[in-house]
């Protein structure tokens, strides 16, 4: 069974007692008794004794009752006890007893494709509602939502993800005719295996017909630390080490953190339109804190809108260390009382000389809608897909339209293009009055063969619209094969071949999350002196026209500086007898981040030969750095 252990107690009779709890609270008991106490013949005396070690190696139980509230995965025996008062006991005595096998932290997530959605009176929106498992995690997972807004209705399609609870469903939100303007803030949750997640859609109705506009410039400080404006901060507040992750992005906000004396502050004037029928702050907030108290507020931060010369109108909120909490929050604030007014949306953090409290923003915005206006354009592409052998061109027509009295030029860019492709349009813009057309040609170049969605988005008489092209990447004529093998290390720890590793690099547990699949190479994370490596061998045909080796690779650590290399990992080519050839890339302690990135290299120059691809983990034996990869591979093409 899949249930959360909440506590546990090393009982009189030297059984540990443990009370599990599913996802609406009800319990029952689960014992794991002293191996001392079972008989050599007993058909449960190594499952209890492994189960007793799994035990003993998270937790140490005492004969005072322990919290843990950790996901577990119990394998045991059905037995009805005396109803006798005891702690957790279910309302029939159901218990599991012996408990055979215990697995800790089955856990599962749940995320939105679009953590925001404007949807109009009357119409419809969508979301991708995605689920993830770690651990042994093995049950079905049913989706509902809550908090929507009176008139708006919701479907899963599927409603339940099926066992063991990785996979998606689409969300379809509904909104009414007549529901009422505003935005909302609606939960998504997914129950199973006695465990509840949830995942925040930031909804947004607006009237029919329309027009949302997002007012802030440089919404997630992704412009870096040397150009945060149009923003206005104190030094230092725009970072993007990894200490604190941001929300999206490279680069975030953060406020205080010093555990000193300290007051940072963030802020940008915007005029909101007098024709805003709704206009909404929002923005996804982290608070984390060294202080104790739970009842004290130490550290602050005060989300306020200032007039243009910075006088208060309103505190919106303030935060304080009391609200530290995991992970990043969405908060949104109605400013449409703020309409036809040029203001300032200021946040101003103050910590005081105890323990340290960070405040942590990203990925603002300020979303003000006003009614249609019949002064807007288009715009298209035809054709509206390509399909660009590597290192060939091709191009299609950007088209814009102009209705109303809408007169003004309209810029052009592309974004969403694979790594060493161009794009150019000629003309670069359409001149006013905003009608008219211009060529656009990608350059695939070395782009690694592949489907793309790019974007071709038209700015101008303050809108923005864009258009898609399904861009293909073929490979120039020839065959492309994988070389390696095992790739993703599916075959697990006890079959790495072809890989050879050392001891413990393959590995499935939790700890480390996987980029796919269950089983990944963790590379050193001791914290001691330590040197970790994988080698596979492939031989690289001699008619390859292209060669390339890419890996998924996350790095985490606990070393605290920004400055000094302490562990290393090398990726190298090396012939067959292991000598060095190459080394492609080192990375460190110093390239830590959240999540994966895929990295690539261009092998080409070694087809004819037999090589290794070698990656070699070094730590020191100060604090520990993982070097996590998953998902290999080593694509040829041939002619």
């Amino acid at each position: 069974m899949n249930a959360t252990l909440t506590k546990y107690v090393l009982a009189y009779d030297s059984d540990y007692h443990m009370v599990l709890t599913d996802s609406i609270g009800r319990t029952m008991i689960a014992e794991i008794p002293s191996p001392g106490c079972v008989g050599p013949g007993s058909p449960f005396a190594a499952g209890i004794a492994h189960a007793r070690a799994q035990f003993d190696a998270m937790f140490a139980a005492t004969t005072n009752f322990q919290t843990a509230n950790v996901p577990v995965q119990i394998t045991g025996v059905g037995f009805f006890d005396y109803l006798e008062g005891q702690e957790g006991v279910a309302p029939n005595g159901i218990e599991l007893h012996p408990v055979i096998d215990i697995q800790f932290n089955p856990n599962f997530s749940i995320t939105s494709s679009t953590p925001t959605l404007t949807i109009s009176q009357g119409a419809s929106g969508t979301s991708t509602i995605t689920t993830a498992i770690s651990g042994p995690f093995n049950s079905t997972v049913s989706l509902s939502a809550s908090g929507l807004p009176a008139g708006t209705t919701t479907a899963f399609n599927p409603a339940t993800i099926a066992a063991p609870g990785a996979g998606w469903s689409t969300l379809t939100v509904s909104v009414g005719p007549t529901t009422p303007l505003g935005t909302y803030n609606v939960t998504v949750s997914g129950a199973g295996g006695g465990q509840t997640h949830s995942t925040t859609i930031n909804l947004t109705v607006t009237s029919t017909g329309a027009t949302t506009q997002q007012l802030f410039g440089n919404p997630g400080f992704e412009n870096g630390s040397s150009n945060p404006a149009p923003w206005t901060v104190t030094p230092a507040v725009i970072d993007n080490s990894t200490f604190e992750a941001p929300h999206t992005g490279s680069w975030k906000a953060w406020l205080n953190g010093y555990g000193s004396a300290h007051t940072d502050s963030l802020w940008q004037q915007v005029s909101i339109p007098s024709t805003t029928t709704l206009a909404t702050l929002s923005f996804w907030l982290h608070i984390d804190t060294a202080e104790t108290s739970t009842t004290k507020t130490n550290d602050t931060l005060k989300v306020q809108v200032r007039n243009s010369a910075g006088a208060v109108l309103a505190t919106l909120a303030t935060y304080s260390n009391l609200n530290a909490a995991p992970g990043y929050a969405q908060v949104s604030f109605d400013l449409t009382s703020y309409k036809g007014q040029t203001v300032q949306i200021y946040f101003v953090g103050v910590e005081n000389a105890s323990l340290k409290t960070s405040f942590v923003l990203d990925d603002l915005t300020l979303n003000a809608t006003t009614p249609a206006t019949t002064d807007n354009f288009s715009i298209s592409a035809s054709p509206p897909a390509l399909t660009i052998a590597q290192n060939a061109s091709a191009g299609t027509t950007i088209t814009t339209m102009i209705s109303g009295g809408f007169n003004a030029g309209v810029s052009l860019s592309a974004s969403g293009l694979p790594a060493g492709a161009l794009a150019s349009f000629t003309p670069s813009s359409i001149a006013a009055p905003g009608a008219g057309s211009a060529t656009l040609t990608i350059s695939a170049g070395a782009a690694a063969p592949g489907a793309y969605n790019v974007v071709i988005t038209g700015t101008g008489g303050g809108q923005t619209h864009a258009t898609a092209i399904n861009l293909t990447v073929t490979s120039s004529g020839g065959t492309t094969q994988q070389l390696l093998g095992n790739p993703g290390f599916e075959n697990g720890s006890a079959n790495p071949a072809p890989w050879t590793v050392t001891a413990g690099v393959i590995d499935n547990s939790s700890f480390e999350a996987p980029h796919a699949g269950a089983w990944k190479a963790w590379l050193n994370g001791y914290g001691s002196v330590h040197t970790d490596s994988i080698l596979q061998q492939a031989s690289i045909p001699a008619t390859v026209t292209q060669a390339t080796l890419s890996f998924w690779l996350h790095i985490d650590t606990a070393e605290t500086t920004t400055s000094i290399i302490y562990d290393t990992l090398k990726i190298q080519v090396r012939n067959s007898s292991g000598t060095v050839l190459t080394t492609l890339a080192n990375y460190s302690n110093l390239s830590a981040k959240a999540g994966y990135a895929q990295v690539s290299f261009d092998l080409t120059a070694y087809q004819g030969q037999t090589i290794q691809i070698y990656l070699e983990g070094v730590e020191d034996s100060g604090l520990k750095t993982s070097f996590v990869v998953d998902d290999f591979q080593l694509n040829v093409t041939t002619p």
